[in-house]
C-alpha cells in the first residue's frame, strides 16, 4: 500500500504521471547502508528527467536543489522510510527502471500510474511484475467533497498536504493575472513534503480549470 496509489483521473488524466517509490524494510534491509542506496536511486532518478523527487524531510525539487536533496539523506538518516521520483513520459520512467534493475541496490521498487501502461513499461525495462495494489477510490459521503477538478490536483499529495482552498487561490490568481501557470504549479508543488506532486501535470489541469 503506497501514498501515491490514489490520484484521480481517467485513463487519459494519467498518461503523464509515474511515480517510483523506493522503500528499505525495517527489520529486514533498513540499515546504514541504506543511505548510500537511497543516494543513487536519487541520481538514477536524476538522469531521467524528473518532473518532482525527494523524500520525507530531504526536500524536493520545488524548495530544494537536488545536489541538496541527495547530500540531505545522510543527513535525516535513519528518520526517512522511503525516496520518491516523479516522471511525466515512459520513456524516461523505463530508462530509470532499467537502471534500477542494473544497479540492483535490493530494495523495493514500487511504481504507481495505470496498471496496463505500467505494467508494458515494467516489461520493457526487463522487469517483472511482484504484486499489485488497486485503489478503489473515496467511499462514504463522497457528495460533500469538492469537484474533480480539485480532486486530480490535490490527489497528487498522497498525505492530503495541498488544500482545495489553495488550489482555489492559485486559479483565482492566474485569472487576474498576479501568477503565471507555471509558478502556480509549483506553489502547489511545497507543501508535498515528499516530493510526489506532478508539477507538468498541475499545469495541464490549471490550464483545462481555467
Amino acid at each position: 500500500m503506497t501514498h501515491t496509489l490514489h490520484r484521480r483521473a481517467g485513463n487519459v488524466g494519467l498518461e503523464d504521471d509515474y511515480v517510483i517509490l523506493v522503500m528499505a524494510a525495517t527489520g529486514i534491509n533498513k540499515d546504514d547502508s541504506c543511505v548510500e542506496k537511497y543516494k543513487e536511486y536519487l541520481r538514477i532518478f536524476l538522469k531521467h528527467n524528473p518532473v518532482n523527487m525527494g523524500g520525507m524531510g530531504i526536500g524536493h525539487l520545488y524548495d530544494s536543489e537536488p545536489e541538496e536533496i541527495i547530500e540531505n539523506v545522510e543527513k535525516v538518516w535513519p528518520n526517512l522510510p522511503m525516496v520518491h521520483g516523479v516522471f511525466k513520459t515512459r520513456e524516461d520512467l523505463i530508462g530509470a527502471l532499467k537502471d534500477i534493475k542494473k544497479s540492483d541496490l535490493g530494495l523495493s521498487v514500487i511504481v504507481s500510474g495505470l496498471a496496463e501502461s505500467t505494467d508494458c513499461c515494467i516489461k520493457e525495462a526487463g522487469l517483472r511484475r511482484h504484486s499489485i495494489n488497486y485503489s478503489l477510490g473515496i467511499w462514504g459521503a463522497t457528495e460533500k467533497l469538492p469537484d474533480e477538478r480539485y480532486l486530480q490536483i490535490t490527489t497528487m499529495c498522497g498525505h492530503a498536504m495541498i488544500s482545495f482552498n489553495l488550489v482555489n487561490k492559485m486559479v483565482e490568481d492566474i485569472k487576474a493575472g498576479r501568477i503565471t501557470v507555471e509558478k502556480a504549479a509549483a506553489e502547489l508543488a511545497k507543501p508535498c513534503v515528499c516530493g510526489i506532486f506532478n508539477t507538468e501535470r498541475a499545469k495541464r489541469l490549471l490550464k483545462e480549470f481555467i
